[in-house]
């Protein structure tokens, strides 16, 4: 199967075979895993992945593991074309899914941090503007 590149502004609900879809606003990636299994693969770019267009064809850094899925592929593509690379074991695949999930928990605590911060501001209007009692 080959690759090719396809730059777009959201993620189309449903992805085509052979096709690397690119939001640069984004900054996120998908395809569907290059063995056929129909599994979704969603790249966080640049965080975890660089996704490239030369020629039309999609290059994609590092490998792609799909170790969220059954078929546990592991590959590159280059120029649209797929080198495929030994699987992980449970444990090394087990590894890679907590690394990625602890460096997007480390991304987002400002945001939550925002968050929370404004959800107290308005519990603390809340009760201000409710101290009043009910209008006579």
């Amino acid at each position: 199967m080959r690759f090719r590149y396809e730059a777009v502004e959201r993620m189309p609900k449903p992805l085509m075979p052979g096709v690397v879809y690119h939001s640069e606003e984004f900054e996120i990636g998908a395809l569907l895993c290059a063995c056929g299994c129909g599994h979704r693969v969603s790249l966080l770019v640049p965080d975890s992945h660089q996704v490239t267009e030369q020629d039309g064809m999609a290059t994609v850094r590092p490998s792609i593991a799909v170790c969220d899925a059954p078929c546990n592929s592991h590959y590159v593509i280059t120029a649209g074309e797929v080198e495929w690379l030994r699987a992980f074991d449970p444990a090394i695949s087990k590894a890679v899914m907590r690394e990625q999930i602890a460096r997007h928990a480390q991304r987002d605590p400002k945001r939550l941090s925002f968050l929370q911060r404004m959800l107290a501001a308005l519990g603390r209007a809340w009760t201000w503007l409710t101290s009043f009692g009910p209008p006579r």
